[in-house]
């Protein structure tokens, strides 16, 4: 068995596959002497194929690397940076090597990471690496940052931040398209330690998402009383104030049974038994609603939880003055009823949201 890291394990190889794998330099100089296409990528199996060059990074193969790069192995391929294979998988010389022959740092790969995202992937040790080759982590380390957080890694994230990363980074991207702040990661991951190691360097606690998220709401959804708190303490006192949050939402026309609803303690709504599991629906206070928008249209986010499903959200839509869902993961609304009409039957139209 060959086992090619994070790539996979593969019972046989193609044979200039399996020279690079061990090493046999005199076997691949006679394949390029009879024309082998150095940039052609080989068939490890149905759905893997990596080039000669990243294979050999892949296995750290230096004196291959450097064979390969003497004959012309593209360095800088668009969707596939040698750079970004060598700092997840390779040595600091086989680093060094390729950036004095030119491999560019700040290019991206198929998937859309960077360098220190690729390095943090290979065990974050080449990090400290790349900044000495001068590629900015200001510029290109927020991604990492974000992801550091996620994994509870504070050591790195006090590494990262020491060197001028953002601490309120937010750029989109295919994990986080709603642009999460290092702060709402460590807020969904109940990470009370991490928020206050945020808080303590610098994070804004007012950054919202993109859907209108913020740390503390993310904490009251979640039902974690001691981080809410803490957040609600830190935000301005006007987030919290009843008679602005009034005028703020003039524009919803929320209904008086709704206001009065969102006013009172009892905001969990029980469900009969039904074949979905959901057994309530937790609202928000009226304070702790959350503006949004789909598309065009504005929502007020009313729902704090439904039962398991963290997708299906429950809202207000001042248009049709009705009550409404936005399903998170296809992010599309679709009005259900007059909010009467929704507290009088909630099984009813929860099964309608997910029959669909």
């Amino acid at each position: 068995m060959y086992n090619l890291n994070s790539i996979g394990t593969f019972q046989n190889l193609p044979e200039i596959a399996l020279h690079i794998y061990e090493g046999n330099l005199k076997a691949l100089q006679t394949a390029l002497s009879d024309g082998l296409d150095i940039n052609t990528e080989l068939e490890l199996s149905k759905f893997t194929k990596v080039t000669p060059l990243e294979l050999a990074l892949i296995k750290d193969r230096l004196d291959v690397v450097q064979l390969l790069v003497e004959q012309g192995a593209e360095l800088n391929a668009p969707v596939n940076p040698a750079f970004l294979t060598a700092v997840r998988y390779g040595s600091e010389q086989t680093i060094r090597y390729l950036h004095q022959q030119g491999a560019r740092m700040d290019l991206l790969n198929r998937v859309k990471s960077g360098a220190y995202q690729e390095a943090y992937y290979g065990g974050a040790k080449n990090i400290p690496l790349i900044v000495e080759l001068g590629l900015d982590i200001r510029k290109y380390g927020g991604k990492t940052l974000r992801t550091a957080v996620s994994d509870h890694n504070i050591k790195l994230v006090h590494y990262l931040l020491d060197q001028g990363v953002d601490v309120n980074y937010n750029e989109a991207d295919m994990v986080y398209p709603y642009r999460a702040t290092p702060l709402t990661v460590a807020a969904r991951q109940n990470d009370l330690t991490m928020v206050k190691t945020l808080i303590e360097r610098g994070a804004d606690v007012t950054l919202a998402e993109k859907d209108g998220e913020r740390a503390y709401t993310i904490a009251v959804a979640s039902k974690n009383t001691e981080m809410a708190d803490l957040l609600k303490s830190l935000e301005p006192a006007d987030f919290h104030d009843l008679h602005n949050k009034l005028h703020t939402l003039r524009s919803y026309k929320l209904p008086a049974a709704l206001t009065s609803f969102l006013s009172g303690e009892n905001l969990r709504v029980k469900l009969p038994a039904n074949e979905y599991g959901v057994d309530y629906i937790d609202f928000f206070t009226l304070t702790d609603t959350i503006e949004m928008k789909s598309g065009r249209q504005k929502l007020l986010r009313l729902s704090a939880e439904v039962g398991n499903y963290t997708d299906i959200l429950i809202v207000w839509h001042p248009g049709s003055q009705k009550i409404g869902y936005y399903d998170v993961e296809h992010q599309e609304y679709a009005p259900l009823a007059k909010f009467a009409e929704f507290m009088a039957d909630p099984g009813l139209y929860m099964t309608r949201i997910l029959e669909g």
